[in-house]
């Protein structure tokens, strides 16, 4: 299933949108609550005590349409406007339907129940929370009962990772596509088991979640009558005296990943280091000054820069030079990341991969506010600089400089230790050199996520080495049927 991510103000528009079309927001709400309605019932049974707590906008309207349906297919269902009856228009017509059918509703939580269902505030909700959502909040949180939430848990922004407070869901029932604050932290903590309804709106969103269909139907097909010169020449810029096994596990990434032939520019005791783990790659000496006129390196298809490196002046200058000189995918990583220019005409696509502190940095922000809010940030950094951001973390994010973008939500904690992200960096080179698409990147974080989750299949994840990627990456391959 696909998973579309809409910011509060996509979905404003797609009310919008709706409403000019002749779907009144009435209707709307009604398909709203018949899609809640359908989905909940799954997880509900006839005998157990239902307090629906209902707010005063739309997300309170949703609320007073699922009662009236769990009362009309004989649920026992409380309506309960714990801070007040509805202020929306829309929202006040329903409710008006709803006494219609000889239902009450209260304006007190009482007693204990088996479900509650959260549907006090929206989209539009902002912090900080009066004394009265205290109150809702204190009897939430001492209820043993299954907890669900309407589109978003109350307390949690649309957009932003950040809380003060909110009700922390078992299920979270999200209207049209997922928000961005169920892939932020600490705000995904709240949401529990996501659900996505459908309540007929059309899809427009610019992100969403890449999966494993969409793995298999961008894969490239098995090529026949095949030569290493049909699968690239990557370049890889990476290793130093302190850090040489970041070039070890980015190479790996990079043969592993399929690319036809490796030049690793690297210093000398650095390769000499690697050709006990690597030797089917070729290596240059990066310490002498003429070494990017070697023949090896005279047909690259992409380059990889950074890993194991500390940023200078002529790291800069090395990068500057493969910007503006070459027409092939730059990928830059670790040491190669700073707050730069990039050129606007260039054909081939720039590739960043920081981790939130990295991105921290070359944006001015604190991690804190990196992880808050990632896929913005990442979006509109991808926008302003042209470039593909690959912002790595729990739920990576991939944008591209048109707007567009994938979160991908594989892997676990086994991808917490030093030395991933180089892998990463070398699967991505391995792949770029093969032949640039956008799905590439989605496609390399998604299966470098996966290897954590087979490795957790028989292993302890926090046990997993960055060099443990490159030894599941052929079985999972072939467990996916991947060429």
């Amino acid at each position: 299933m696909n998973v579309n991510i809409y910011f509060a103000e996509e979905i404003r528009e797609c009310d919008r949108l709706a409403e000019d079309s002749g779907l009144s927001i009435f209707s709307l709400m009604e398909n709203s609550g018949h899609a809640l309605f359908e989905g909940m019932s799954k997880l509900l049974h006839k005998k157990q005590r239902i307090g629906i707590l209902a707010g005063g906008g739309n997300n309170g309207g949703d609320g007073i349409v699922l009662s009236r349906l769990l009362l009309n297919h004989g649920y026992k269902a409380e309506l309960i406007f714990p801070l007040g009856l509805p202020s929306s228009r829309v929202a006040q017509d329903h409710l008006d339907y709803y006494k219609t059918c000889g239902y009450r509703y209260s304006t007190e939580m009482e007693g204990e129940y088996d479900v509650l269902i959260d549907g006090l505030f929206g989209i539009g909700f902002r912090p900080p929370f009066t004394k009265q959502m205290i109150g809702c909040l204190d009897f939430w949180k001492k209820s043993n009962a299954l907890k669900i939430a309407i589109d978003i848990p109350s307390g949690v922004e649309a957009n932003h990772g950040r809380v003060e407070a909110a009700f922390q869901a078992d299920h979270t029932f999200c209207l049209h596509g997922a928000k961005p604050s169920a892939f932020l932290y600490p705000s995904g903590t709240y949401y529990g088991e996501l659900h996505i309804v459908d309540i007929g709106l059309p899809q427009r969103a610019r992100f969403r979640v890449w999966t494993e269909e969409d793995v298999r139907g961008t894969w490239p097909a098995a090529k026949d009558y095949t030569h290493k010169g049909t699968f690239g020449t990557g370049l890889l810029i990476a290793g130093s005296r302190q850090m040489p096994g970041c070039a070890i596990l980015a190479g790996t990434g990079a043969m592993r990943a399929g690319v036809g032939k490796l030049v690793m520019a690297t210093e000398k005791t650095v390769a000499d280091s690697c050709v006990i783990s690597l030797p089917e790659a070729t290596y240059v000496d990066r310490e002498d000054s003429q070494w990017r006129k070697d023949p090896s390196i005279s047909k690259i298809a992409a380059v990889a820069i950074g890993p194991g490196l500390k940023p200078d002046d002529s790291l800069e200058n090395l990068i500057t030079d493969f910007l503006e000189e070459s027409e092939f995918p730059v990928i830059l990583d670790a040491g190669a990341l700073s707050e730069r220019s990039y050129p606007k005409g260039r054909k081939s696509p720039v590739i960043l991969t920081p981790h939130p502190g990295e991105m921290a940095r070359i944006t001015g922000k604190t991690v804190a506010e990196v992880n808050e809010n990632r896929i913005q940030l990442a979006s509109d950094y991808a926008i302003s600089h042209h470039v593909t951001v690959v912002l790595k973390g729990m739920n990576t994010v991939i944008a591209f400089p048109d707007g567009t973008g994938f979160v991908n939500v594989t892997g676990n904690r086994g991808l917490s230790k030093g030395g991933t992200g180089d892998t990463l960096t070398g699967i991505l080179l391995g792949m770029a050199s093969q032949g640039y698409q956008p799905s590439m990147a989605a496609n390399a974080v998604y299966l470098h996520g996966k290897t954590a989750e087979l490795y957790a299949e028989e292993k302890a994840p926090s046990s997993m080495l960055a060099s443990d990627i490159m030894q599941i990456w052929p079985v999972l391959l072939r467990k996916m049927e991947l060429s």
